[in-house]
């Protein structure tokens, strides 16, 4: 329930009456998202209501780190809340999909911890628009089953892809052989990208290394319909937790060809960054 809905996060404070306070917000520590963007509004007039807007993919935690802030909340369903800022540890979770409309006190400062970066095709501007809008999209990975790995076969083989992800030629009894033994390969680790119940593409990590604390990202969309839909952040943002959560990995990397410009330009945004460029090779690497 909460995470569809807002809520009120209060976070420790360290320090005393005598010495002052420092509250931390750490990244899937004590926020529920990893931290993309930080912003902060100030010397708004006491008169004014801002906001006047949702989000359909972000999400925030917003503090009043100054004075008082009012936020009146409304979801799709027409439910309405009203939270109050009124002290600098206390944050207001906005999941993606609530109207906002935010009244300050004199003086008041706002904090906004983000989950995405800036996008303003991200935004509702339009209540109309906001009670209109439908959500049907619907991104998860699953198990990488025999399905998969039949259109995988079909996915890898098509010369495009086949270039794009630089893949060798290979069997199919190769290809069975190899997923036969993935149980037993520890240092592998693969799901299936399913979109509104289709499978449309592959995702994971190879050569994990504990000891290095890293591994090799890798993932394509195979169904070419679903190629600029934009997808490619929220599968990052899943194999980013795992390799976090699951893995306790401290970074990743992974290779693209230099002609890959959607590529390069869709990890860059995510916040991989060129560690080299060799044998028409890109090595990116990001720092979890």
């Amino acid at each position: 329930m909460k995470n569809n809905n807002p809520y009120l996060i209060t976070f420790d404070r360290i320090g005393s009456s005598q010495l002052g306070y420092i509250t931390i917000a750490e990244a899937k520590k004590n926020t529920p998202f990893d931290i993309k963007r930080v912003y902060w509004t100030y010397y708004t007039p006491q008169d004014v209501t801002r906001g006047g807007h949702a989000h359909k993919k972000l999400n925030q935690i917003i503090f009043a780190v100054s004075g008082t802030i009012t936020f009146n909340t409304e979801d799709k369903n027409g439910n309405t809340e009203t939270f109050v800022l009124d002290h600098p540890n206390k944050g207001l979770f906005i999941p993606k999909l609530i109207w906002r409309d935010i009244q300050f006190s004199h003086n008041a400062v706002l904090m906004c911890l983000a989950s995405e970066l800036y996008d303003e095709a991200d935004y509702f501007r339009s209540y109309e628009d906001f009670k209109s809008y439908e959500e049907q999209d619907h991104l998860s990975l699953i198990d990488y089953n025999e399905d998969f790995l039949e259109k995988s076969w079909n996915w890898l083989n098509d010369p495009e892809i086949k270039e794009l992800t630089g893949t060798p030629d290979f069997t199919k009894e190769s290809q069975k052989e190899w997923f036969s033994n993935l149980d037993r390969n520890e240092t592998y680790f693969i799901k299936g990208i399913s979109y509104n119940n289709q499978n449309i593409g592959v995702a994971g990590l190879k050569k994990i290394d504990r000891n290095n604390n890293n591994a090799e990202y890798f993932g394509y969309i195979g169904e070419k319909e679903y190629w600029g839909k934009g997808l490619s952040s929220q599968i990052l943002s899943e194999l980013v937790s795992i390799a976090k959560e699951k893995f306790g990995l401290s970074s990743l990397y992974l290779n693209v060809i230099p002609s890959n410009i959607r590529a390069l330009r869709a990890y860059e945004n995510f916040g991989f960054r060129i560690d080299c460029i060799e044998n028409n090779n890109v090595r990116m690497t990001l720092k979890l």
